[in-house]
C-alpha cells in the first residue's frame, strides 16, 4: 500500500502594489514550516526504515555540510545523486567591468567579485526530475490561509505583523455579510396597509450584515 502524501500548504497574499496590473488580486505562495534540523532530519531518515541508526545518519550528514562547502570553494560542483548539484556563481561588483585587456594587468580579482553565492540546481534526468513542474506532480496541494502583512507601531518601534486567516473562515464571512447586506436591502421597502379610520402606516428597516475574521497573530 503506498504511502499517503503529505499536503504542502498554499497560501494566498493580496497584492497591495498600487499600480500594479495585479493589485488587489490574490497570489499563491507556500505555507512555509519550521525549518527542520539536521538532527530532526537524521530522526527522519531512520523513522522511514533506515537500517542505519539516527547516530550514524547525523554524522555523515555533518561531514556533507563540511566537505560540500569546502569541494564548492575550489570551484568543484557537487552532485549529489537523483537530488541535484550545488555549485558556485560570482556576483559582480558594481561599476567593476573590465573595458580592456590592457586593464586585466595586476588585477585583483577581489576588486570584482561582491560575494561567492551557493547556487543548488535540481535534477532534470527523466528518472529523477525534481525541477518545477515535474516536482510539483509529487507534491499534494491544499489551500490554506489568506496571509496579510502590515506595518504597526509597538514601543515606539516599527514592526510588521503578521495576520493569518483560514480561507474557509473568510469565504464563511464574506458569504454571511453579503446576505444579510440583501436582506437589509428587501426589508427596507416598507409596507402600506389601510384601515376604516382612513389611516395609512409605511415602516421599513433592516439590519445590516457585518463580519470578522479571528486569525492567528505573529510578529
Amino acid at each position: 500500500m503506498a504511502n499517503e502524501r503529505i499536503a504542502m500548504g498554499i497560501n494566498l497574499r493580496q497584492n497591495k502594489i498600487t499600480g500594479n496590473a495585479g493589485y488587489g488580486k490574490y497570489y499563491p505562495e507556500v505555507d512555509v514550516q519550521k525549518t527542520l534540523s539536521l538532527r530532526g532530519f537524521a530522526k527522519h531518515m531512520t523513522d522511514h526504515g533506515s537500517v542505519y541508526g539516527r547516530d550514524l545518519l547525523e554524522g555523515v550528514l555533518i561531514k556533507i555540510t563540511e566537505c560540500l562547502p569546502e569541494l564548492i570553494a575550489q570551484g568543484i560542483p557537487v552532485q549529489l545523486g537523483g537530488l541535484g548539484t550545488f555549485y558556485p556563481t560570482a556576483q559582480v561588483k558594481k561599476d567593476a567591468a573590465i573595458s580592456s585587456i590592457e586593464e586585466m594587468e595586476g588585477l585583483n580579482p577581489n576588486d570584482l567579485v561582491e560575494a561567492i553565492h551557493i547556487r543548488f540546481l535540481p535534477d532534470t534526468s527523466k528518472l529523477d526530475n525534481i525541477s518545477g513542474k515535474a516536482f510539483k506532480e509529487a507534491c499534494s496541494l491544499e489551500l490554506r490561509n489568506i496571509v496579510d502583512t502590515q506595518e504597526v507601531t509597538l514601543n515606539g518601534k516599527v514592526r510588521k505583523m503578521q495576520t493569518i486567516t483560514p480561507i474557509a473562515t473568510a469565504v464563511a464571512v464574506t458569504r454571511a455579510g453579503s446576505a444579510s447586506s440583501t436582506s437589509s436591502n428587501n426589508a427596507g421597502t416598507g409596507s402600506n396597509t389601510g384601515s376604516n379610520t382612513g389611516s395609512d402606516s409605511g415602516s421599513g428597516s433592516g439590519d445590516g450584515g457585518s463580519g470578522s475574521g479571528d486569525g492567528d497573530l505573529m510578529i
